[in-house]
């Protein structure tokens, strides 16, 4: 992710496309996700891979239903449902990467992979034009 310049003047530019900065990150884990699946079974490096793919995964889900949602909730309450939908979605995700960390199977792997685009697609559509809109980030900006 793009970070502010320590005088400041990056916040401006950073807050007009934070909704493209989700896109990236989705693109980050919608490459890493194509690089699993491509690879041999999960044995060895690829599954040391796969286990920082999945906490990056958490992390980014947890932050969102931590601090982004909720501020996004109370500023924009027509997207309740929306979030109400993605914050449930994250359950779904963190069950499949359990499975997928206990089994260790392409299956897993392919299900999980399936859900996350469904789930990406349907954030970037529902989110992106909202976080474009901001002329502030309504959570605090890391420096």
């Amino acid at each position: 992710m793009m970070e502010a310049q320590q005088d400041g003047t990056g916040d401006a530019e950073r807050v007009r496309a934070f909704g493209d900065e989700l896109v990236a990150v989705h693109d980050w884990f919608r490459a890493e996700l194509a690089r699993l699946r491509t690879g041999e079974p999960l044995s060895g490096e690829l599954r040391a891979h796969c286990v920082t793919f999945c906490e990056r995964l958490s992390f980014h889900h947890s932050g969102e239903d931590r601090v982004a949602f909720p501020h996004l909730e109370e500023r924009f309450p027509e997207l309740k449902a929306a979030l109400d939908r993605l914050r449930a979605e994250h359950v779904v995700v963190a069950g499949l990467v359990e499975r997928l960390a206990n089994a260790g199977t392409r299956d897993e792997l392919d299900r999980l992979s399936a859900e996350l685009e469904a789930h990406f697609d349907y954030e970037e559509k529902q989110l992106v034009p909202v976080l474009n809109s901001l002329d502030g980030v309504p959570w605090e900006v890391r420096r």
